[in-house]
């Protein structure tokens, strides 16, 4: 192991890192499925009012976002686990994809249950990296 993993504070970031990244490829890869099984509507890219163009938007649709939030973070929180060993690094993640994910749906209105969803959803993600991954934690 080189120098700078053997440095937790080195290797603590690196896992945030390696932790975001891979939590925006597992929310591209399911959003991108989403969209190839529930394509948006054909006028919706005409649409002048957001507001409006997101009531045309199917409630599956909406439920594939929000599960990609979820599967994204939990991809990102394993990923922080199983560099760092430590679960820090994996709420770090997940509260930025939180963060991120109300930043989203405050920008082009979102139905409050999806807002709702943005937030938990991430946290909850990060609860289950830790209990699957549980064997690679060596400090809470």
């Amino acid at each position: 192991m080189g120098a700078a993993m053997t440095n937790p504070l080195i290797r603590n970031a690196l896992a945030v890192g390696a932790g975001l990244v891979a939590a925006m490829i597992a929310m591209a890869i399911v959003q991108t499925i989403g969209d190839a099984v529930l394509p948006s509507p054909p006028d919706l890219a005409g649409m002048e009012d957001p507001a409006q163009a997101m009531d045309l938007v199917p409630v599956e649709a909406r439920i594939a976002v929000a599960l990609a939030w979820f599967l994204g973070a939990l991809a990102g929180a394993c990923a922080a686990i199983a560099i760092s060993r430590r679960v820090l690094p994996a709420w770090i993640v997940g509260l930025l994809i939180a963060l991120l994910g109300v930043w989203s749906t405050r920008m082009v209105p979102h139905p409050d249950w999806l807002l709702a969803a943005s937030a938990v959803l991430p946290l909850v993600a990060v609860l289950v990296a830790k209990r699957l991954m549980i064997r690679r934690i060596v400090a809470v």
